[in-house]
């Protein structure tokens, strides 16, 4: 059995691609970086507040959160105020596998992000014509967008392994260093294969064909 689930309608893609990778026997957590990386890294689902193109903060910075868990050992990673990297989730990763922490903030994050190869850019590269445009307006009239917020995948892969992710670029125009609920685990995400199983087996969930 295989399964995708994603928050908002423009994650459909990534889900469509999600759900053929896992059909092929990918792993979950692999499925969910590579989708998460194609919304994250596009200026266009930057109004979506996610990633590259997001919304800055109050002094025009781009700070993201973003998290990922796997069900079957409940292992997790996260960072959070992440500047200059355009896929947060794939950093949140590394810091999951590779560090013995299990969330890195701000300037942490980014030089554990360099550490592992990550390009940490300047924000003129992460802005966009259109977020600098929009913070140029919060500057001059205090006016916050209207929009979505965090971006969630799940995927559950042919083996029984769920895991999900979360990316953010934050509360548009938040204070800076501002963490929110979304790269918390029990709050923006959580996942659990023996919880998965105890909700289906007690028919709270149908099992994924």
């Amino acid at each position: 059995m295989a399964a995708a689930a994603g928050t908002w309608a423009f994650s459909l893609p990534a889900l469509r691609k999600m759900r053929e990778l896992l059909l092929r026997g990918a792993d979950a957590t692999d499925c969910v970086q590579e989708a998460m990386a194609a919304i994250e890294n596009d200026e266009e689902t930057g109004s979506y507040v996610v990633g590259r193109g997001g919304y800055p903060n109050k002094d025009g910075l781009i700070q993201c959160d973003a998290a990922v868990m796997e069900g079957h050992s409940c292992h997790f990673g996260a960072v959070a105020a992440l500047s200059g990297v355009g896929t947060p989730l794939a950093v949140a990763r590394k810091v999951m596998e590779r560090n013995t922490h299990s969330f890195l903030v701000g300037d942490g994050a980014a030089a554990f992000a360099r550490e592992q190869g990550f390009m940490v850019e300047d924000n003129e590269s992460m802005m966009t014509e259109r977020s600098a445009e929009v913070y140029k307006e919060y500057l001059e009239k205090k006016k916050s967008p209207k929009g979505h917020d965090t971006l969630g995948l799940i995927a559950l892969g042919i083996h029984g392994n769920i895991t999900v992710g979360v990316s953010t670029s934050g509360a548009p125009f938040k204070y800076p260093g501002r963490v929110g609920d979304s790269p918390l685990p029990g709050c923006g995400l959580y996942a659990d294969n023996q919880v998965l199983k105890i909700l289906i087996s007690h028919q709270v969930l149908k099992s994924p064909q």
